[in-house]
């Protein structure tokens, strides 16, 4: 995908900065603006537990997966008992074993399993940790500690906490399963029990687009953005789902545009990956002046982030 946020391991990138004991407020910020450059030239000398952490996130968000590992490793190994860490180490290991070759990604992601069913040991009221750990028992096989049940008690578990997530997660195993309609009626029912329905808005685009229902997912999507008090990066989700379904480029424009003037820009949604996704639909677009600098904005902010300079290498 083009944008990090997929099924598998994507989802990950939401609410970053939440729930974490902050060293350097600084750092943090220059991570919600996506200047990874930035953030990484601070961080990369010092060893303390919190700044690996924080240098792991900045690999990860640039898709660095065997460095955002070693320096996630060593940040557990200092601080064992850290619940987030143990989870950002998992995401790390994820990302790592999708990008693998075949011969490697299994140990990779047993790696991952085990770091998120400790985060929820050490942590069990973390929605967010059970959230990931029940997304890797529905996607993974059962032979790598997968399990569709696994995932519904996850999801049993969350509804004390949090029912909008835990109706997501049903939807999910109801997916898999391909049980559409139930899958449909969950997703409604998150949205329907949220207190800020834009994101669940934006999961039944997602479904919808992959089942090929593109006109119920541009309707959603304008609803998603209607919602009353909706955070800024609706508008970096609601553009990646008009990309990647192929329709009203100029509005998914217009929308990264807004998301990029809003102040309100997150870690999850990082502001390189808004430039480089204006670049891949200017291309689609065949403005290729446009794309060009958009990549080149995008690079400006994290050198080395790859997509961007291939992208960008492919039409200079």
């Amino acid at each position: 995908m083009t944008v990090l946020r997929t099924k598998f391991f994507a989802g990950w990138l939401l609410l970053l900065a939440a729930a974490v004991a902050v060293a350097d407020p600084a750092v943090v910020e220059l991570l919600s603006l996506g200047r990874m450059n930035d953030a990484i030239s601070v961080l990369v000398n010092r060893n303390d537990a919190e700044s690996l952490h924080l240098l792991s996130r900045a690999y990860y968000a640039t898709e660095r997966w065997d460095d955002a590992v070693k320096c996630g490793e060593r940040a557990v190994a200092l601080r064992p008992n850290d619940a987030y860490y143990h989870l950002w180490l998992a995401r790390e290991y994820g990302q790592k074993a999708a990008n693998s070759n075949p011969m490697t990604a299994a140990a990779t992601a047993r790696k991952a399993k085990n770091e998120f069913e400790r985060a929820v040991q050490l942590d069990p009221s973390s929605v967010e940790a059970r959230l990931d750990v029940a997304q890797y028992y529905t996607e993974a096989p059962p032979i790598m500690g997968g399990g569709l049940d696994k995932a519904r008690d996850q999801a049993a578990q969350v509804a004390k906490y949090n029912s909008a997530k835990s109706h997501l997660m049903l939807a999910r195993v109801a997916e898999k399963e391909k049980q559409f309609p139930e899958a449909e009626s969950q997703l409604r029912q998150a949205i329907g029990e949220a207190k800020d329905p834009a994101e669940y808005w934006l999961e039944l685009a997602t479904f919808y687009r992959l089942r090929g229902r593109l006109d119920d997912m541009q309707k959603t999507v304008q609803t998603a953005l209607a919602q009353p008090g909706r955070p800024a990066e609706t508008y970096f989700d609601a553009a990646n789902e008009l990309f990647l379904g192929n329709r009203d480029f100029p509005d998914a424009v217009l929308y990264l545009q807004k998301y990029l003037a809003s102040g309100g820009l997150v870690e999850g949604a990082p502001a390189f990956r808004a430039h480089y996704q204006l670049g891949q639909i200017y291309e689609k677009m065949g403005q290729e002046p446009a794309a060009v600098s958009e990549y080149q904005a995008s690079l400006a902010l994290a050198s080395s982030f790859d997509r961007a300079r291939k992208a960008l290498n492919h039409l200079q």
